[in-house]
């Protein structure tokens, strides 16, 4: 899925979707003031994903 299209998608999401992107955001902000390289384990439907938070432009 193309960056552009999933930022779209999550332009319009729901509230929870949006509440959880928030307090994902959120908790990577906190991470990167504590370390060099910040990102987040999640396992989810037996999977496991890793989101590392790049740049964070907002206050």
């Amino acid at each position: 899925m193309k960056n552009c299209r999933l930022e779209n998608r999550l332009a319009e999401a729901e509230q929870p979707v949006k509440n959880f992107m928030a307090d994902l955001i959120e908790e990577l902000n906190k991470r990167g003031s504590i370390s060099q390289d910040p990102k987040l384990s999640l396992r989810y439907f037996g999977i496991k994903l890793e989101i590392k938070l790049v740049s964070f432009d907002g206050d």
